[in-house]
């Protein structure tokens, strides 16, 4: 009002910051003691991951001759540790288990929410038939596992233990995935369905072309999600493929073992000095790929679970 008044008058307009901060809602004393707390908290949680981050990954980069003196920053700086994985002994096992862990996590990513997708997308039609008991279905094997021995039975009898394709197998379903999908193809205007049928759309060029289209912040997000639950995982890898066979090792079972130090040759005198730099160095490594996807695909996952997440 004072703003207009002053339009008027052809006077220049100071605008008084005075009110605001008078009509500003004072904190008590109460929220202002919360809000310290919960900054403090955060900060000491912070401090509690990130210390242990930074001493152990020091390590990677230390020559393995001064460990003692490693705190949080690295000591005389090498990459030996680096070279002994990535061209030395254990080259062959790493690049291996790397590759590996490449076909199943791109396999898994692809097959798995392609197939959730097609799966969710008919359960969103309300004239689905049979639609309660299917979505009863997949609810019920999500919580609820037949356990490792039938699994084990079943890689077996189909001749697939130490081979990555038992990962893979094991892998493909999440019905987590497939209700986010679900979900989001339900918020999806009927309109515009109706629209490219009346244009001659089949059911699967809808799919494809209309709505995979639509759906793309959903599928980033739980591509990215497969991608990083099936990068790091191992559980897996133990359960159908053996420590001998390394061969088949994805890449977190290598560094499983090498944790464990199961992969390591006890017979090299660097290995039994820079035993602790060369699981840093691993570890480092095994994390590069997901930190080198993670800013393409954020765009997909600030938006992708928000608007699977919320009908209407």
């Amino acid at each position: 009002m004072e703003k207009y008044q002053a339009y008027l008058t052809n006077e220049e307009y100071i605008p008084d910051f005075s009110k605001k901060r008078k009509n500003r809602i004072k904190e008590s004393i109460v929220d202002r003691s919360v809000s310290v707390l919960n900054v403090s908290l955060l900060f000491a949680l912070v401090l509690i991951v990130v210390v242990p981050l930074l001493s152990y990954f020091s390590l990677a980069f230390s020559d393995p001759y001064y460990n003692d003196e490693i705190t949080i920053f690295p000591t005389h700086f090498s990459l030996k540790a680096f070279q002994y994985i990535l061209v030395g002994n254990q080259a062959k096992l790493f690049w291996k288990s790397f590759a590996n862990s490449v076909i199943i996590t791109l396999v898994v990513t692809f097959v798995s929410n392609l197939v959730e997708a097609l799966a969710a997308y008919p359960l969103s039609k309300p004239d689905c038939p049979f639609r309660g008991g299917i979505l009863l279905y997949f609810i019920i094997t999500m919580l609820f596992s037949a356990g490792i021995i039938p699994c084990y039975l079943l890689m077996s009898q189909m001749k697939l233990l130490n081979t990555i394709w038992s990962v893979i197998l094991i892998s493909i379903s999440n019905v987590g995935n497939l209700l986010l999908f679900k979900t989001f193809f339900e918020g999806i205007s009927s309109e515009i369905q109706e629209a490219a049928k009346i244009d001659g759309a089949s059911d699967i060029q809808l799919f494809f072309r209309i709505v995979i289209p639509m759906a793309l912040p959903v599928f980033g997000s739980c591509c990215f999600f497969t991608i990083v639950g099936m990068w790091n995982s191992y559980g897996a890898a133990m359960m159908f493929i053996s420590s001998s066979s390394t061969e088949a090792h994805p890449l977190a079972y290598y560094i499983y073992l090498l944790l464990g130090k199961a992969a390591l040759d006890k017979t090299d005198d660097f290995v039994l000095m820079g035993e602790r730099n060369i699981q840093a160095a691993a570890m480092l490594l095994s994390i590069i790929p997901i930190l080198f996807i993670y800013p393409f695909v954020i765009k997909y996952i600030k938006g992708g679970i928000q608007i699977g997440s919320v009908k209407g």
